[in-house]
């Protein structure tokens, strides 16, 4: 438990650099605002946190890492599901009703957990295989 707390914290930092770029570009611009919003954040959430499972130094709980190709998986997996269960299954129309801030909200807790199961589920896969094997 005490990795999966770990994980959850280092995600907020890392959180932090990554929903940053999406919403100032939702909120300063409009018309195509969200496909940009969701580009960055797309090409953010994978980068950044590779880049960060790249350094020998990023362990979490007792000193355990996470695959770098682990991660690029499960990225691949929870957002491929993500986009099944959006695009074509999940009415999100009540989220339109909601205020700005409401959905600003809504969507930076959606970002934050997209990396954080990202980021566990990559933690479980690396325990499977045995260790970081890159």
């Amino acid at each position: 438990m005490n990795t999966l707390m770990d994980i959850c914290k280092r995600s907020i930092y890392l959180n932090l650099f990554i929903v940053v770029i999406p919403i100032i570009a939702y909120m300063i611009h409009n018309g195509s605002s969200a496909t940009v919003a969701l580009v960055w954040y797309l090409l953010l959430s994978l980068v950044m946190p590779w880049a960060y499972l790249s350094f020998k130094s990023s362990t979490f709980g007792d000193g355990k890492s996470i695959s770098r190709i682990a991660y690029i998986i499960s990225w691949i997996i929870i957002h491929g599901i993500s986009y099944k269960g959006i695009f074509l299954g999940v009415d999100l129309s009540m989220l339109w009703s909601w205020p700005t801030a409401g959905r600003d909200v809504a969507f930076l807790v959606a970002m934050y957990i997209g990396v954080t199961i990202s980021l566990i589920f990559a933690y479980g896969l690396t325990r499977l295989v045995g260790g970081r094997n890159e």
